[in-house]
């Protein structure tokens, strides 16, 4: 089951997420300072609403990535830095003149946890650095779908509290893991309506995917 939220997902989490429901949160925040306010809600949300053996994986630019890790270590465990490289045009951080070539996927659990990936996971893939084609600031699929593939199972719960254009849910709904999504700007969560939809091709329409449109 597919759950697209079209609303603010920091003010609606608790009302539509149960506490220790969710086994997988994987997200990606904007990266500039002035959203770092987004961590330190994951940070909380990940301890309230993450199952005892469940992750987080957050994508983090470099740039503010110590920053990230002191606010998630707050509330949830370290457990790895993964390297998502990039191929071709890549980000530069231009006050330091740096070429980045790499973001990072932070991945914490609940304190005191000893969960485990379902299977030997890679502390390095290669990535290919976006896609733009949906939103300004798209991930790529095949990068998600590989790190969703080992941190979760078919009928498990993954939630994206930033949604997007809908990388994410579509990966889900192509593993069979259910997901629930939140995005805020109208025009976008129409995007990853309409590219969710398609994911499966027109046979496979209206019957695993369910709409969930709240705060209109």
């Amino acid at each position: 089951m597919i759950n697209l939220i079209h609303g603010d997902g920091i003010e609606k989490a608790e009302s539509v997420i149960p506490a220790g429901s969710v086994d997988l949160i994987f997200t990606d925040p904007p990266y500039p300072k002035e959203f770092h306010y987004c961590y330190e809600f994951l940070a909380k949300e990940a301890a309230r609403a993450l199952k005892p053996d469940g992750f987080l994986i957050t994508y983090a630019g470099p740039y503010w990535k110590h920053k990230v890790m002191m606010t998630l270590g707050e509330h949830l465990e370290y457990f790895y830095d993964f390297i998502l490289m990039h191929r071709g045009n890549t980000s530069i951080l231009w006050p330091r003149r740096i070429i980045t070539g790499y973001k990072s996927l932070l991945c914490y659990t609940q304190k005191g946890s000893k969960a485990l990936p379902v299977t030997n996971v890679l502390g390095k893939y290669d990535g290919t650095g976006g896609d733009k084609r949906f939103h300004r600031w798209g991930q790529e699929a095949n990068s998600a779908r590989y790190y969703i593939d080992v941190f979760s199972k078919q009928g498990d719960l993954v939630v994206d509290y930033f949604l997007g254009a809908g990388t994410f849910a579509e990966v889900c709904k192509k593993l069979d893991r259910n997901f629930i999504g939140f995005e805020i700007d109208k025009v976008t969560f129409d995007s990853a309506q309409a590219r969710v939809d398609g994911a499966l091709g027109p046979k496979e329409k209206g019957r695993q995917y369910e709409l969930l449109q709240t705060g209109q």
